[in-house]
C-alpha cells in the first residue's frame, strides 16, 4: 500500500486527475469490451441467420431437381464458406439433429426433415439458434445432414468462420475525441476544486511572512468556506496576541529597568569596594540578560515589510565592517537575484551567524549558493564545532551547549534562535552542521518561491 501510494504523484490535483483518469479508462475499456462481445454476438447470428437460409435454399433446389441431374446441380451451390455433397445413408452423422435448427429449416420448408448435426455429439456446435434469432459458434467441421423428402441424404459443410469485422476507424476516431473531452472537463473540475486549497496553502504561507496579510476569501463549497473563515480567525487571533505582547514588553522593559537603576545606585553605597564591585557585576551581567531577552522578543514580533534585498552588497557591507573591527569574513559565490527579505531581520540574523563563528573559531568564511528554488548562505568557521547530541538543541531558547564553546565568550543563548525565527519568518530554516575538517557550518537556507 505505501509502495502505491508513493507512486501517485505529490500533489492533489495530480492524483485527484490520474485517479479520476484512471477510472475513465477503464470505463471505456469495458465498454469497448462489451460494444465488441456485442458486435461479434450479432455477426454470429446474422451469420447462422444466412447459414439457416442457404440450407433452405439449397434443399428446395435438390428436391424441385430431376434426382438424375442433382449431381450437376451440386457445383452450382457450392458457394463461399459452404460446401454441399449428396452422401449415402451409411455416411450420415449419428448425431441428433440440433432441435432450434431443425425446426427453423422445417418452418421454412414447410415440410418435416429429418436433419443431423456433424461433429462430436457435445460441443462441435454450440449453439445454432434460438426462436428469437440465430447465434452460431462451432469449430472447422460444423455441419448438418440433410435428409431430402425422397430419401437421399445431403450434407452441408461451412468452414472456418471469420473473425468479427474490427471497429470502425470512424467509432474509434469517436471514442478518443470522448476521452478526450471528458478528460478535459474532469482536469477543470478538478483544478476548481482543489483550488480552495492552493489558496489557503499561500495564505499560510504568506501568514507565516506577513501578519498583515489580508484575509482569505470566503467563497466556494461549504467545507473551504468553513476552512477558509477558520483561517481568518486565527489570524485575527494571532494578530491580537502579537499586539498583546508587544504592550506586554514595553511594561516589562520600563518596570525591570527602573528597580535595575535604583540597585546600581544604592550598589554605590556600599563601603566594601570587592562586594560593590561583585554586585556591579550581577547589576550588569542582568541587565544584559534582559536587554538579549527583550530584543529577542521584539525580533519575533518584528512587522518589517518585505523587500528586494541585494545579498552581494550585504555581504560586502558586512565584510568591510568585520574588517574594521580587524576580523576577517570571507565571502565566496553570489547571488543571482535579489531576495525578498526584512532587511534589518536578515542582516541580524546574518551577523549573528558571523558573530559566533568568529567568537569560536579563528577565521570566517561565508559562502553562497544560490538557485531558481533557493538561496542558501553558509557561514563557516574552525572552531571545535557542537557536540553531534548538542546540535538539535543549540537553536532552542536560552540553551548553552557545554563549556568548551561558551566558557569564554558568554551569553545568553539566544544568538541561534534568533536566526532560526528569522529563518522561518521568511519561510526558511537553520541548517547547523559540523566539517569534517573541524568546525561549524551554519546554513541559512531561504526558499524563492
Amino acid at each position: 500500500m505505501r509502495l502505491s501510494l508513493r507512486a501517485l504523484p505529490a500533489s492533489l490535483f495530480a492524483r485527484m486527475v490520474l485517479i479520476l483518469l484512471l477510472g475513465l479508462l477503464t470505463a471505456q475499456m469495458v465498454s469497448i469490451w462489451l460494444q465488441w462481445g456485442e458486435r461479434a454476438s450479432v455477426v454470429s447470428e446474422a451469420r447462422g441467420q444466412n447459414f439457416i437460409e442457404r440450407i433452405v435454399e439449397a434443399v428446395r433446389v435438390l428436391e424441385a431437381d430431376d434426382p438424375a441431374r442433382r449431381k450437376d446441380t451440386l457445383a452450382t451451390l457450392q458457394y463461399g464458406a459452404m460446401q454441399v455433397t449428396l452422401i449415402g445413408a451409411d455416411q450420415v452423422s449419428p448425431n441428433a439433429g440440433h432441435r432450434p435448427m431443425q425446426a427453423m429449416i422445417n418452418a421454412r420448408l414447410g415440410v418435416e426433415h429429418e436433419i443431423r448435426v456433424l461433429g462430436e455429439a457435445t460441443g462441435s456446435v454450440r449453439q445454432w439458434g434460438r426462436a428469437s434469432g440465430m447465434q452460431q459458434r462451432a469449430n472447422a467441421r460444423r455441419g448438418a445432414d440433410v435428409q431430402l423428402r425422397d430419401g437421399q441424404w445431403v450434407r452441408f459443410r461451412f468452414s472456418d468462420e471469420t473473425a468479427a469485422p474490427a471497429l470502425s476507424n470512424e467509432l474509434i476516431a469517436r471514442l478518443l475525441i470522448t476521452l478526450a473531452i471528458i478528460s478535459a472537463v474532469v482536469m477543470v473540475a478538478v483544478r476548481q476544486a482543489t483550488r480552495p486549497l492552493q489558496q489557503l496553502a499561500s495564505a499560510a504561507d504568506l501568514l507565516g511572512r506577513d501578519l498583515d496579510a489580508p484575509p482569505l476569501l470566503v467563497e466556494g463549497p461549504t467545507e473551504t468556506r468553513r476552512a477558509a473563515q477558520a483561517f481568518n480567525r486565527m489570524q485575527e487571533r494571532i494578530k491580537r496576541l502579537i499586539s498583546e505582547r508587544a504592550r506586554a514588553l514595553a511594561s516589562v522593559s520600563h518596570d525591570l529597568r527602573t528597580p535595575l537603576t535604583r540597585l546600581r545606585l544604592r550598589a554605590e553605597l556600599v563601603e566594601d569596594e570587592k562586594l560593590r564591585d561583585q554586585l556591579a557585576a550581577d547589576i550588569e551581567a542582568m541587565a544584559a540578560m534582559i536587554d538579549v531577552t527583550l530584543d529577542y522578543l521584539r525580533g519575533l514580533q518584528d512587522n518589517e515589510a518585505l523587500r528586494a534585498i541585494d545579498i552581494n552588497a550585504l555581504l560586502a557591507s558586512m565584510s568591510e565592517d568585520a574588517l574594521v573591527l580587524g576580523r576577517t569574513v570571507r565571502v565566496e559565490g553570489r547571488a543571482g537575484a535579489p531576495y525578498s527579505a526584512r532587511l534589518s531581520a536578515l542582516r541580524r540574523a546574518l551577523q549573528n551567524l558571523i558573530d559566533n563563528a568568529i567568537k569560536y573559531g579563528d577565521s570566517v568564511q561565508v559562502r553562497v549558493d544560490d538557485s531558481a528554488t533557493e538561496l542558501r548562505i553558509s557561514v563557516e568557521d574552525q572552531g571545535p564545532g557542537i557536540a553531534p547530541e548538542e546540535i538539535a538543541k543549540v537553536t532552542e531558547p536560552y540553551y548553552r551547549p557545554d563549556a568548551s564553546r561558551n566558557s569564554a565568550t558568554g551569553g545568553a543563548g539566544l544568538g541561534l534562535s534568533i536566526v532560526k525565527d528569522i529563518a522561518l519568518g521568511h519561510g526558511g530554516e537553520l541548517l547547523l552542521q559540523n566539517r569534517s575538517q573541524g568546525g561549524l557550518c551554519a546554513t541559512l537556507r531561504l526558499p524563492r518561491a
